[in-house]
């Protein structure tokens, strides 16, 4: 705060506004999803702004409600509790402070890392899948119609199935809505279109009676303040597995729903720390879960209307928690005067927005294997749900990477006595030296890749008539586990046991302590390693 300066509070101010604007329904919508009262939705919303201004790392991120979140927590609520219906209150409690509880330990624990394993094609694949699934939710908003189904291409069946039953009225306030948006942005990008579509519909509703044409509207709150829950340890003791397994996943599905947000939609990401994001998410879990609140994330439409607003600091988060109460105490029926297609609208022009046109055909064009994590990241977003099309798109990346790194590039080399180092052997280095082995292997020397080192040392070896030498460049092997260590060990015990001689060059600290301890604990020769080529050929 100390450099913070009015014109970034104006920024902030309509990036808070639009960011309330948009909380207070959605929360209320959320809010019953999860099977709660529209004031829970409301302070479910203003205490993650709170916490998240206090302890988050990002200056643009929103947490708050997040579809994903809320659809797992209902449904591990109700297969939990069965048939004690009246225990869901203080079971969903329990789930979201525990879940607190859980996040701050992922922070202790530095388990940010998880935040390296969205790569480029996995963040583009959730973009795209969010926005086509920010759209796909709010089709019921913007058409009238009540949809039986839930997964997307169903969906869509059902709408064109449907086509009849369309309500007109409200189909035209949804395409005049998005058309707004869209337009307005392009005249303004700094006054912030949702707000100013959400203060002319109210009053076009008012003066138009929108109610008299079947234009539904938002329900009212009926309580306006929360009420502080005390835990129920008798609860705690008889449902503990289903309580911390449902935290559990709960705070796995937050966070790595979490972190694509940040890296999607916030253009200034100094300072982010995906540690710090636990700190955040827990201090807001433990507050909203003693208030009778729901899980929350990274919520990618308020985020992404934030980010096009022009919200600049997390003081967004303050004027937005502000403003939501203020108009709760204020004018708590506002609510009433606000169409739910207004809001879809809203939603759907940020999905459409956020669609990155063109990124699966780059990617095919530059590489077909990152393509294929694309494609798999947002089928699988749109047909299992965010984190799982996530998860998928991770396996499988992981799966490339082991494949890539298993058989790595390799070469033989030859010792050049005018620049004093060994070059790859090519029609301009002359031909290899027959007694002399010289090894480069790109990669880290692991569990997986071992085998392979080993058989094309082995080959090479087979080529050389009178070899007396095998020099091995451990300058890029940067790491070696025990697996291969071992491999390593026996590699040079049998070279040893035909009368080869092996050395290392380049290698790092970590390498050769490792390989040090393991040759002196098998009565192997570790005396051998050198700082450049030329030493080698030089003591040799």
């Amino acid at each position: 705060m100390k450099n913070y300066s009015a014109g970034l509070f104006k920024s902030d101010l309509f990036g808070g506004l639009s960011v309330a604007a948009l909380s207070i329904p959605i929360g209320v919508a959320y809010a019953a999803i999860a099977g709660l009262p529209p004031e829970s939705g409301v302070y479910t919303a203003v205490l993650a702004l709170v916490a998240y201004f206090l302890l988050g790392s990002s200056s643009q991120v929103i947490i708050g409600t997040d579809f994903a979140t809320v659809t797992l927590f209902a449904a591990t609520v109700v297969a939990a509790l069965g048939n004690e219906h009246g225990s869901a209150p203080q079971f969903m409690m329990l789930v979201t402070v525990i879940t607190g509880i859980l996040m701050f330990v992922a922070g202790l624990l530095k388990l940010g890392f998880i935040a390296n394993l969205l790569s480029k094609p996995i963040l583009l694949g959730y973009l795209n899948g969010v926005s086509i699934m920010l759209i796909d939710s709010q089709l019921e908003s913007l058409t009238g119609l009540h949809m039986e189904q839930t997964r997307l291409l169903p969906r869509v069946y059902e709408l064109f199935e449907n086509a009849g039953l369309l309500h007109w009225p409200t189909v035209l306030l949804g395409i005049v809505s998005i058309l707004f948006l869209v337009l307005f942005k392009r005249i303004s990008v700094r006054v912030p279109a949702p707000l100013v579509l959400l203060t002319v519909t109210v009053i076009a509703a008012k003066v138009f009676s929108f109610g008299s044409f079947g234009v539904a509207f938002m329900p009212e709150i009926q309580n306006l303040y929360p009420n502080f829950m005390v835990p129920d340890l008798n609860l705690l003791i008889r449902h503990f597995p289903d309580i911390v397994f449902a935290s559990a996943a709960v705070t796995f599905v937050a966070y790595s729903s979490e972190i694509p947000v940040v890296h999607a939609f916030s253009k200034e990401r100094k300072g982010f720390d995906p540690n710090k994001e636990f700190f955040a998410l827990g201090l807001a879990h433990v507050m909203i879960g003693f208030f009778g609140g729901y899980p929350v994330s990274g919520d990618d439409s308020r985020t992404a209307v934030n980010v096009a607003v022009g919200g600049k600091t997390k003081v967004v988060n303050i004027i937005a928690a502000v403003s939501i109460l203020l108009v709760v105490f204020l004018v708590p029926g506002i609510l009433t005067a606000l169409p739910l297609v207004t809001i879809a609208a809203i939603i759907a022009s940020a999905g459409i927005m956020m669609f990155e046109r063109g990124a699966g055909l780059r990617l095919f064009r530059t590489d077909k294997n990152e393509f294929l994590v694309f494609a798999v990241c947002v089928v699988g977003v749109l047909t299992l749900g965010v984190y799982q099309g996530i998860l998928f798109a991770i396996i499988l990346a992981v799966v490339q990477l082991i494949k890539r790194t298993s058989k790595p590039h390799e070469l033989e080399m030859v010792y050049d006595e005018e620049t004093r180092s060994a070059i790859p052997v090519d029609a301009h280095s002359g031909p290899p030296d027959q007694q002399v082995l010289i090894y480069s292997f790109r990669s880290a020397l692991l569990f997986y890749n071992a085998d392979y080192f080993v058989e094309r040392i082995s080959v090479l070896c087979e080529t050389k008539k009178h070899l007396r030498l095998v020099v091995i460049d451990a300058a890029p092997i940067n790491m070696i586990d025990l697996t291969a260590l071992h491999i390593l060990r026996d590699l040079v015990k049998r070279l040893n046991d035909d009368g080869v001689t092996v050395a290392f060059v380049g290698a790092n600290a970590t390498f050769k302590s490792a390989v040090v301890a393991e040759f002196d604990g098998e009565n192997l020769k570790s005396d051998i390693f050198y700082p450049s080529m030329h030493s080698v050929f030089t003591s040799s």
